[in-house]
């Protein structure tokens, strides 16, 4: 395993991976998370893209940044991821995304003016009494003991954390402060939750502290992150000839690194359609052999046939 730190890799350009035109990807899902792999494969990992095949079951990529009018449901758009300057992977990814509505620029570009020239803040942080102004005043209302108790579960050994809840660490100087009031709100805690979560999510945010009371600290898309983030990856992806499979719904998936004959028959089976498995083992060996050839040769589909 290789490690590294810093971000003077975002820039270089890496070498072809070998063997890598004989390889190919099956990625299940289409959201963020499997766009943002399969980008990587094409970009970095200098992937073929119709080696890349990322199998969705409904009809549109997005996963949970769709934005889709469903059957018997209605309009279904769920809520947008909120952002931050420490994105390093996402940020270095966009940069090579092209923006589908502005030549010549790239995601990252469009999205870094916009908050440049629109900063995000909000003059109310909270309501009360449906939609009065909770008046918070950016301050974090929390005493010298409420903090300590914060330290004190930050320094709190993880191991020590695994059956804990928030509760066990924090009492009324924490629950009944503004501070408890913007954190819960930004990260959809409840009093009851982990209090291991509860730590990670401090060490991954504790950036964020400073723009809690106003949302100063988030950065935003200009459309809903469908438009502004899914399809523009999709198209880039499309570009490199990635093969999208909508309507196809994963349920099982099976590894064995010591396949025998067994499950070479199966696997060839399956393939192929088939009713039975082929018979004799050694025609199971040879249809696997040709499967294989076909989709990592440079013989274009359309030239290979099994009759």
């Amino acid at each position: 395993m290789y490690y590294s730190n810093g971000n003077y890799e975002a820039f270089a350009r890496p070498q072809k991976p070998a063997n890598v035109d004989r390889k190919s990807a099956y990625i299940i899902g289409s959201g963020l998370a499997a766009l943002s792999a399969a980008c990587f494969l094409v970009r970095d990992g200098q992937m073929k893209g119709e080696h890349v095949h990322i199998l969705e079951k409904d009809p549109i990529p997005g996963g949970a940044c769709d934005g889709y009018k469903y059957e018997n449901v209605g309009y279904v758009m769920r809520g947008g991821r909120e952002m931050d300057n420490h994105f390093e992977c996402m940020w270095d990814l966009f940069r090579s995304i092209p923006s589908i509505e502005t030549e010549g620029v790239s995601v990252l570009d469009e999205y870094y003016w916009l908050n440049k020239e629109d900063p995000n803040y909000s003059l109310c942080r909270a309501t009360v009494n449906r939609g009065e102004d909770a008046h918070t005043d950016g301050k974090f209302a929390i005493s010298d003991k409420g903090a300590m108790e914060i330290m004190k579960l930050f320094f709190t050994p993880d191991e020590e954390l695994e059956d804990k809840r928030i509760t066990d660490f924090f009492d009324d100087e924490v629950l009944n402060s503004n501070f408890w009031l913007y954190w819960r709100t930004m990260f959809a805690f409840e009093n009851w939750h982990s209090a291991l979560e509860m730590k990670i999510y401090i060490k991954r945010y504790i950036h964020h502290i400073g723009g809690l009371p106003d949302f100063t600290a988030l950065r935003f898309t200009k459309y809903n992150q469908y438009e502004s983030m899914i399809l523009p990856m999709v198209k880039y992806l499309e570009s490199f000839g990635v093969q999208f499979h909508y309507g196809v719904k994963v349920v099982n998936v099976e590894f064995d690194c010591k396949a025998d004959k067994k499950q070479v028959q199966q696997m060839v089976k399956l393939l192929l359609n088939l009713k039975t498995v082929p018979k004799p083992d050694d025609a199971a060996d040879a249809l696997g052999a040709a499967i294989c050839h076909a989709n990592t040769s440079e013989v274009s589909r359309a030239e290979f046939r099994i009759k």
